[in-house]
């Protein structure tokens, strides 16, 4: 059972952050309440002017993890965190417009992730552990981490890194993938029930070089070598 992972969407509301700020607008993730744009043009009193909700359709605990807004694109990236071990309602990785900050829109979902020829499950959500995505290549405004450009890097949990061409907002394409080897050994509780892949984090510096961890296998460092898009900005 996923007990408290199950709570209704009332006891889901909470900020999991990071914030992200781009001028006098700061872009939440609150969970079960999904994206919460605030006007801070005055720090003493800030105003909820947009949002946008996913929950339902999708699941309300950590209903939107993580926000990524790319202002000078009118797009931001959202995606939830699904700690259900394969119950309830589905995930999420999208793509919403952001042009219009009080009304922002769903433009597209991400592909799910598909398991690679000769997998012996036939599916990510019957595999085992935790599902769907979790951390996605926050910059921070870090000058050593790589900007948002038309590759967008996820750590996907049972699935293990992601990667994507989202030159076309409307149509975001899966272009790479990496799975570690599955660990051996625990070093935490965690996943609860089988002992498999859990891709944890990810981050991008600016000369390429991809970080990923695991919940109990630590650290990989891997290079994207795929096709790359047209129009890429990275």
């Amino acid at each position: 059972m996923c007990g408290a992972f199950c709570a209704s969407t009332g006891e889901d509301v909470s900020l999991h952050g990071p914030p992200y700020v781009t001028g006098d607008l700061v872009y939440l993730p609150y969970g079960a309440a999904g994206i919460v744009v605030l006007d801070i043009s005055d720090v003493s009193q800030p105003r909820q002017v947009g949002g946008l909700s996913f929950s339902p359709p999708f699941h309300s605990r950590f209903g939107v993890h993580s926000v990524l807004p790319i202002p000078e694109r009118g797009i931001a990236f959202a995606n939830s965190e699904n700690v259900t071990y394969g119950l309830g309602p589905m995930h999420h990785a999208s793509i919403v417009d952001i042009s219009d900050s009080s009304e922002p829109f769903l433009l597209s979902l991400l592909p799910e992730p598909v398991p690679p020829e000769g997998a012996p499950y036939s599916d990510f959500t019957t595999r085992g552990g935790w599902r769907g995505p979790h951390n996605i290549n926050h910059h921070q405004h870090h000058p050593d981490v790589q900007k948002q450009g038309d590759l967008f890097y996820i750590a996907h949990f049972n699935a293990g890194l992601r990667v994507y061409d989202v030159s076309n907002p409307r149509l975001p394409r899966e272009v790479g993938y990496f799975i570690p080897p599955e660990p051996v050994r625990r070093y935490g509780p965690m996943p609860e029930d089988k002992l498999v892949v859990q891709t944890e984090d990810v981050v991008v510096d600016r000369r390429g070089f991809i970080y990923i961890t695991d919940k109990n296998q630590g650290l990989w460092i891997l290079r994207y070598t795929g096709p790359r898009p047209e129009t890429d900005r990275t």
